[in-house]
């Protein structure tokens, strides 16, 4: 899992919201994360699968502290 990110990261999340190449690169990653989701279903090896379960959940914790970035500045202040 991720650590909580400082203020500081909160904010730069905050200002690339809407950026084209950023938004691009959270797609990938989007994309990525319904990937390893998919493949972790029909994987029977234990280790593969919680490597699995482990980028799926970074990259789930990162896509969801980018969607909240800015309700989370607005609550900060």
């Amino acid at each position: 899992m991720l650590t909580k990110p400082p203020v500081t990261v909160i904010a730069a999340l905050s200002s690339l919201d809407g950026n084209a190449d950023f938004e691009e690169v959270c797609k990938w990653l989007s994309e990525s994360l319904s990937d390893i989701r998919t493949a972790n279903d029909s994987t029977k090896d234990e280790v593969q699968s919680r490597w699995n379960q482990g980028a799926s959940q970074v990259l789930a914790e990162f896509l969801q502290k980018k969607q909240s970035a800015r309700e989370t500045l607005r609550k900060m202040k």
